[in-house]
């Protein structure tokens, strides 16, 4: 299902000069990649048509095949000040942060120290009273939430800042954006909130993933940065991926391109969001993509072993489908951190078992391992987000030429 060969070199297509920290990397055209070049040159048009148009203020995209990296495009604008976007600038990933804390899980689950079906409450005991909120009252749950729960969003834990239900109401009673307050009291906070639905019996979209940054702290006795950086990040080579941006880096951060919920990456938090709190970059979510395309290893560093890697992209709801609030649409389900395409047909084109996830922000990537690709895409235009992801998808397989 993966690549055999270890992912050796990044690659660019001739659209603008590399800074000197990409020198290493070799440059194709992408009809070595198996793209047609006009094609793929089209897709960096297109972004620098919607700059020009106003649609988004810049952006990178990024698409990697066959160990070549065939587009790695900047247009636009870093900031409203006119500063020109460059490939190596700093987003706001948001809810792209979710796939690496569940890599980081599931090393842990490799080395024998997390099991995916024990209670939580054996990781956190605060879960272990939570309740189910009905229109009656609140309820025992008919079993305690699990590991794999939160992996794959079955916990029955919502977010709180969309929707209109018993439980979101609840939510939005406590500030659950406080980033002062440690990742283990935001946990012990949600744990404290009703559940919307009866653990596994549901998809709903939530701060599972936040929860599963304490049991990893927990498990790991690190605080969550400190795993993320010394398991995933340094090996990975990832530079950039934090949860705040040190001020020497202050002049990489793109400005969101309009207004809405952005957090100040310059400041250091004490609450590391395990859902929603990275920040990084194009280059370095390509290293960790790379990684997960060729089966847990990038560059002869291995991160998950191969059959870990499928596990994550295998499905995982077996029938359960989403609750109030449906995200995934009919041609997906969700394996163990990130979304996982069922069938051809559907929103945008694709392979089955594809791997995908996107960030509040318009940041978006998928992994595609029947045509041995990876994409990565970042904006900072939260309202552009749903239009992207189809438009970029069509693009990229419509400009496919061979296997």
């Amino acid at each position: 299902m993966f690549k055999q060969s270890i992912f050796q070199a990044l690659t660019i297509t001739g659209f603008a000069l590399l800074p000197t920290w990409a020198t290493a990397f070799d440059q194709v055209d992408p009809a070595e990649a198996g793209f047609d070049p006009d094609k793929v040159a089209a897709i960096a048009q297109m972004l620098d048509n919607d700059v020009a148009e106003g649609r988004i203020l810049g952006g990178t995209v990024s698409i990697l095949r066959n160990d070549k990296l065939a587009l790695h495009h900047a247009t636009g604008q870093r900031a409203p000040d006119g500063t020109a976007q460059e490939i190596d600038d700093i987003f706001r990933i948001f809810s792209m942060t979710k796939p690496i804390v569940s890599v980081a899980a599931m090393m842990l689950v490799e080395r024998g120290q997390l099991d995916l079906d024990a209670p939580l409450s054996q990781y956190i005991p605060e879960f272990s009273d939570t309740k189910l909120i009905e229109v009656s009252g609140l309820y025992e749950p008919e079993r305690e939430i699990t590991v794999r729960d939160l992996l794959r969003h079955t916990s029955g834990i919502v977010y709180g800042f969309f929707g209109d239900t018993f439980a979101r109401d609840e939510y939005k009673k406590h500030n659950l954006l406080d980033t002062t307050v440690s990742t283990g009291d935001h946990a012990r906070l949600i744990a404290g909130l009703p559940l919307e639905h009866e653990p596994g019996a549901a998809w709903e979209y939530g701060r599972s993933t936040d929860v599963l940054g304490h049991v990893i702290e927990v498990v790991s006795g690190q605080r969550l940065d400190v795993f993320l950086k010394v398991e995933i990040l340094d090996p990975l080579d990832m530079a950039d991926t934090a949860f705040h941006v040190p001020q020497d880096k202050a002049d990489r951060v793109a400005l969101p391109g309009q207004h809405g919920f952005m957090f100040d990456p310059m400041i250091e938090p004490a609450y590391h969001s395990g859902g929603s709190g990275l920040m990084s970059t194009a280059p370095d979510y390509l290293q960790f993509v790379g990684m997960l395309l060729n089966g847990g290893e990038l560059d002869g560093v291995r991160i998950l072993q191969p059959e870990t890697v499928a596990d994550m992209g295998a499905d995982h709801l077996q029938g359960v489908r989403p609750g109030n609030y449906d995200l995934l649409g009919d041609e997906n389900t969700f394996g163990l951190g990130f979304a996982v395409r069922q069938t051809e047909a559907g929103t945008g084109k694709g392979s089955v078992g594809d791997m995908w996830w996107g960030g509040f922000a318009g940041t978006y990537f998928w992994v595609d391992p029947v045509q041995d690709m990876a994409v990565v895409f970042m904006i900072q235009n939260p309202d552009q987000r749903e239009f992207y992801r189809p438009v970029l998808r069509n693009a990229v397989y419509d400009a496919l030429t061979s296997d």
